[in-house]
């Protein structure tokens, strides 16, 4: 018999001690060189006492504990890690958008100097609800995304003027549905999909806006990011759909201390709110602020509370 075939079969033929409360008993540091083995058959000679362990219900009731304590922590650490991935993330596309826009203007000019020819704008059925987009919708958004993803790494691109541009549903920070459905087309703006999976998509050009007319960081149009790719849930307007908003100035985030009502904070970034554009004023919070805590407490402000804890 082999060295390690005694050892086996000594440990495999340990016993309860019955004056040791039904205790495993390891044999000592001391005393495991003296175990001897007789050949073919096991034999223990062990000298000096032996060293008390765990019952085998002490072991079973232990590891419960920690299961029972690692089920109720793990969600709540697996949600906070999940913020902090989705902050780097955005911070990361924020920084690409706005270089990329800076050397856009670098080379045409600032934005409303691209070469759009008529202001985007649509027209709703009061029967329907339905929204019928002019033409300008369609090629402002095409020429806006053509100079800009000149200067950004871009895995596809596709344009509904040349093809068709399948999308996913968009839902609302309160789990209603904002854009999409079944087998819907993206038939008026550009999906744009960057080599980090990053989606972009919009692209609404409004020059008639005095905001934008008049001042360097007024609105002039909106898109929105969709910052894990369009394939992975939860396709959601705040937790990984964000809105930007386009400037004479630069690319700025949706949500800002000045933004206008229908993107503030916390107006549009709440779990409750049954408003259309929920969702839209959260971008600005998660850059500057770091964190997604409007997902846990509704009493977060610019000028207040910036973290629930």
């Amino acid at each position: 018999m082999t060295t390690f075939s005694k050892i086996f079969d000594f440990v495999k033929n340990v016993r309860f001690s019955a004056r040791s409360n039904n205790r495993f008993f390891i044999p000592s540091k001391e005393n495991i060189n003296n175990i001897t083995f007789a050949s073919c058959t096991a034999k223990r000679h062990v000298k000096g006492d032996l060293v008390p362990a765990f019952t085998l219900a002490e072991v079973l009731i232990t590891l419960g504990i920690i299961g029972v304590v690692a089920a109720m922590t793990m969600p709540t650490l697996l949600a906070k890690y999940q913020e902090k991935v989705t902050v780097t993330r955005l911070k990361k596309v924020y920084s690409i958008l706005s270089q990329a826009y800076l050397r856009a203007q670098e080379e045409y000019g600032t934005v409303d100097n691209w070469g759009f020819t008529e202001d985007s704008d649509y027209t709703t059925d009061p029967d329907t609800g339905e929204n019928t987009f002019n033409e300008a919708v369609t090629t402002n958004s095409e020429l806006f995304y053509s100079i800009l993803t000149k200067y950004m790494n871009v895995a596809s691109k596709c344009y509904p003027t040349k093809e068709t541009c399948k999308i996913t549903n968009v839902y609302r920070l309160n789990g209603s549905q904002h854009t999409g459905g079944e087998n819907s087309t993206a038939s008026y703006t550009p999906i744009i999909k960057l080599s980090d999976g990053t989606v972009l998509t919009g692209g609404w050009i409004d020059f008639s806006n005095a905001a934008c007319r008049n001042g360097k960081k007024g609105y002039c149009g909106n898109f929105n990011v969709d910052i894990n790719g369009t394939e992975t849930p939860p396709n959601t307007l705040g937790r990984d759909v964000f809105y930007f908003k386009i400037t004479k100035a630069g690319i700025y985030p949706h949500g800002g201390p000045d933004d206008d009502a229908t993107h503030s904070f916390p107006a549009n970034c709440n779990l409750t709110s049954t408003a259309s554009s929920n969702g839209y004023g959260c971008t600005a919070w998660v850059i500057h602020n770091e964190n997604m805590d409007y997902l846990h407490c509704d009493d977060l402000s610019w000028d207040g509370k910036h973290k629930c804890k």
